[in-house]
């Protein structure tokens, strides 16, 4: 029973993808491209990925306890 629901709901993501996908590619044809939304999504798209690389890839400074004794040695 279970693989029956689940077959169902596969097929019904699968055809929202491919109506999705009819549809954008319809308004592209009838519209025309949108270069200035698509530059602005290339450009969120870079930005976004560099940052993430940057936070993935960021050497954190160990902080170092302060205590009363790292005042230092008396002399």
């Amino acid at each position: 029973m279970w693989f029956w629901i689940i077959i169902a709901a596969l097929l019904f993501v699968l055809l929202l993808v491919v109506e999705e996908f009819f549809y954008y590619f319809w308004n592209r044809y009838v519209y025309g491209p949108n270069i200035k939304g698509e530059r602005r999504w290339l450009s969120r798209l870079v930005l976004g990925t560099i940052v993430l690389i940057k936070r993935l890839f960021h050497r954190r400074e160990k902080e170092l306890p302060k205590t009363k004794s790292d005042k230092g040695l008396p002399l």
